[in-house]
């Protein structure tokens, strides 16, 4: 009899086929892409002088410093980058994503796929976070002034996810690479809570600007309304080694339901803190 341990002709070098199209289509939630998104979804005032010059802070930061106070100069540097802008803000990103570990259970052979371990499940999920305030971006590290660090969605619909298909002879040669060490992970990811992990990429699109909120010490947060376009499983935390890719159907969506989202936005206080997943829960063990 064969031994069942050993996965039939499954070899440790056995990878999926699929190929990462949306491979540096998305924008990572620095300063430098969330200031563009600011001026592209009109929460910026191009006559404002004070918004020129912190975008120049974050994308120029060696002009800035060289020339700033240099008055004159300056003056002609304004100005420039005024038109750039107004040119380019069209062109700006509206598109961002996210790169979050996600705690896998055991491989479930009658739905062909992998079930989620608590710790990473989402259910009914309404809004996402992109965070950056410990950035130090020339030499600020906190606020500057009409570019919040963190932004927040709301989601056009809920997201769920909890379980995802693969095939079971891809499934077996990532177990075996993943309990021989042979996968990728950031230093931060903490074993003990993530006990076979994998890396999901969310892919969204900001569709409109809601409000401007003030957190934790009255750090500023941009607030949108947008949708999840999709979303991959890597073995990796660097984006290499695709198990699993999905679009999602997104029409354009209706007045009703931006305004929905509008009121929502305004009619309370967003806790951003509260939306994030709960790091002190307890990872299940993949065995569970």
């Amino acid at each position: 009899m064969q031994d069942p341990s050993k996965g039939g002709a499954r070899t440790i070098n056995e990878r999926t086929v699929l190929k990462d199209k949306y491979k540096g289509k998305y924008q990572t939630s620095d300063a430098e892409s969330l200031s563009g998104l600011y001026w592209k979804q009109g929460l910026m005032d191009y006559q404002n002088k004070k918004m020129i010059d912190n975008y120049l802070l974050i994308n120029e930061c060696e002009y800035y410093k060289k020339y700033f106070n240099d008055d004159f100069k300056w003056l002609k540097i304004r100005e420039a980058a005024r038109k750039m802008i107004s040119d380019q803000a069209p062109y700006f990103s509206d598109k961002f994503q996210i790169v979050i570990p996600i705690s896998l259970g055991r491989y479930d052979s009658e739905r062909k796929g992998f079930k989620v371990s608590e710790i990473s499940k989402f259910k009914d999920f309404r809004r996402v976070v992109l965070n950056g305030r410990d950035e130090e971006i020339c030499g600020k590290r906190w606020i500057i002034e009409h570019y919040p660090r963190d932004a927040a969605v709301i989601l056009n619909k809920p997201f769920n996810f909890d379980f995802f298909e693969l095939d079971e002879h891809i499934a077996q040669a990532f177990i075996l690479r993943f309990n021989k060490g042979l996968t990728k992970k950031h230093e931060d990811v903490d074993d003990k809570k993530y006990k076979r992990v994998v890396f999901m990429r969310v892919r969204m699109t900001f569709l409109k600007y809601l409000r401007t909120i003030r957190r934790d010490h009255r750090t500023p947060a941009a607030v949108f309304f947008g949708q999840i376009d999709g979303f991959e499983i890597f073995e990796n935390s660097d984006e290499t080694g695709l198990l699993y890719t999905v679009d999602f159907d997104n029409p354009e969506p209706d007045t009703e339901t931006i305004i929905k989202a509008t009121k929502e936005a305004e009619s309370e206080k967003i806790d951003l803190e509260a939306a994030k997943k709960q790091e002190d829960e307890v990872t299940p063990n993949a065995s569970e």
